[in-house]
């Protein structure tokens, strides 16, 4: 267990890192250049930090052995019937969710934080790996397989660990779409828990961003 426990804390600092560490580098570039260092630097971590844990999740077993792996994970054909029926549940959660945001707390539908990622991404594609990959690789194994499975087998049990990953899967998008969010992460560790299997959330997660990301890819959409 005491093992286990260092894994998930592992990929947590790893997500951490990969989040801040490329700020303090940036001051190694002259002040003309920063931001677009800044984008590359993120990059750079992201795909180090999805390297690490897709290498650490396959050298390591670290799921606790009286939560979620009391059941054996689901075949690759139903990972991917419920990745797929996790993605098409997402993007319902999302339009209902943010219909209940409108007409309960006023708060327009627009997301600065998806708003920001696409604008970036237009003037730099590269970032389109960070939505579509990146991103739902390793907030996935940090909310979903890191923070509920491990919070699952103390007293909190499997509702309230799916509760408090969800919260915190919305605080660290701070962009004011808490119910959204929040939603999303019960939504993911659902996927997760259904089947015993990280691709599950992982596979829902990165088709929704990809559905975001559309418009990169075919301007048309919103022309």
């Amino acid at each position: 267990m005491k093992k286990q426990r260092s894994t998930a804390t592992l990929i947590i600092y790893i997500f951490i890192a990969s989040q801040f560490l490329p700020i303090p580098l940036l001051y190694a570039f002259p002040v003309e250049q920063r931001i677009e260092m800044s984008l590359t630097l993120s990059l750079v971590a992201s795909l180090l930090a999805t390297v690490a844990m897709i290498f650490i999740n396959l050298r390591r077993k670290w799921t606790p052995e009286d939560s979620l792996s009391k059941k054996p994970s689901s075949s690759l054909g139903k990972v991917i019937l419920w990745g797929v029926v996790g993605f098409i549940g997402a993007i319902l959660i999302q339009y209902l969710t943010s219909i209940i945001e409108i007409i309960i707390f006023g708060i327009t539908p627009e997301s600065a934080n998806t708003d920001l990622l696409l604008n970036l991404t237009t003037e730099y594609p590269l970032l389109v790996f960070s939505i579509v990959i990146f991103a739902p690789v390793t907030e996935e194994f940090v909310f979903r397989k890191a923070i509920f499975s491990q919070l699952n087998v103390t007293a909190i049990g499997t509702v309230g660990s799916a509760v408090i990953s969800a919260l915190l899967f919305a605080i660290i998008h701070f962009d004011g779409h808490m119910l959204v969010y929040a939603s999303l992460g019960l939504w993911f560790s659902y996927l997760y828990y259904k089947t015993n299997n990280i691709f599950t959330s992982m596979l829902a997660h990165g088709l929704m961003n990809s559905f975001v990301a559309l418009p990169l890819f075919f301007p048309q959409l919103v022309g």
